[in-house]
């Protein structure tokens, strides 16, 4: 049975040099095979305009679907790319004759596509994807991994947060910090529902990406250190984390302040829990109010766990 073909739409490609990107020029047609999986392709063809089309090879509509959410969260979480217009579609036509193949080819009665519509959205380098391209197969073979890329995203998409390091450095951790009292309350308050939303997310990414449930109890029962040890290869129940966010408005700004691993995932287990069911401890040493910066924190963190993930399965150095 052959292979069915997938367009998918707000992503432009273009062929990349080291110094610059440019579109193509003075052709009307152009193939190249992306990623090639022993499940799927991703190819990049000239259809309209000055950049080439993100297409892709699959054996049926599903496994185009799992390859079509794992190009979306591989941008979103390397490249910051929070695009929710993005779109699959299948195509009627093959790309057997595609030195001839033209977007007016695709104009069929179950996928009707404007020439404007494949012309916008972010434009991808080709030797972008090619670096990814690695990653881009992980994401697709690990659901566990692929279901804490969905929360990171979903959880970015309902309060952003900049997590970029230089970004974090010199802005985020100093607004935080310089907000007027009554200005950073009102933020807060204006923004709760959004914070503990973001937060619940941000919490089950956590607990997919370590493979585990957690409880209170947890935390007192050496057989689940063992669980969290056993979770991430270099990610350990005593690992350091540095943290970017947490009580940055009571402190030293430019002091840098480390948690254990097992603390912050009982931290973020106690916010949770009052983020999703209201639930306020009489001990509110154990469950800080929800917040902007622990918001951050807890995607921060969330972020911390993918890359460790990531890293003790493929090489991550050029990513």
């Amino acid at each position: 049975m052959a292979n069915e073909l997938f367009i998918i739409t707000g992503i432009r490609i273009t062929e990349m040099t080291e110094e610059m990107s440019r579109p193509y020029h003075g052709i009307d047609s152009h193939y190249e095979v992306l990623v090639n999986d022993k499940s799927f392709k991703l190819i990049n063809f000239l259809l309209v305009g000055k950049y080439g089309s993100l297409i892709i090879e699959a054996k049926n509509l599903k496994t185009a679907m799992k390859v079509f959410e794992s190009v979306k969260l591989l941008l979103a979480f390397c490249d910051y790319i929070y695009d929710d217009d993005m779109a699959l579609f299948r195509m009627d036509d093959n790309l057997d004759n595609r030195n001839n193949l033209k977007i007016y080819d695709l104009n069929h009665n179950r996928n009707s596509y404007e020439r404007d519509y494949l012309e916008n959205g972010v434009i991808v380098g080709t030797l972008r994807f090619k670096k990814l391209e690695e990653l881009l197969k992980l994401i697709f073979r690990e659901s566990r991994l692929r279901t804490a890329l969905a929360c990171f995203y979903q959880a970015q998409e309902t309060y952003y947060t900049h997590l970029v390091g230089s970004y974090i450095t010199m802005h985020s951790r100093l607004d935080l910090h310089y907000y007027e009292t009554d200005e950073y309350s009102y933020l807060n308050a204006i923004n709760y529902e959004k914070l503990c939303s973001s937060l619940t997310s941000s919490y089950r990414g956590i607990e997919a990406i370590m493979d585990f449930n957690f409880r209170e109890q947890h935390f007192k029962d050496d057989y689940h250190k063992k669980k969290i040890d056993n979770a991430i290869e270099g990610v350990k129940w005593n690992t350091k984390y540095l943290k970017a966010f947490d009580k940055v408005r009571y402190g030293d700004v430019s002091k840098k302040s480390y948690a254990r691993v097992a603390t912050m995932i009982k931290k973020f287990l106690f916010a949770r829990n009052r983020a999703g069911h209201g639930k306020v401890f009489a001990d509110q040493k154990k469950n800080n109010p929800i917040t902007m910066e622990l918001t951050h924190e807890s995607k921060r963190f969330l972020e911390f766990l993918i890359i460790e993930y990531i890293d003790s399965k493929i090489n991550i150095e050029e990513l």
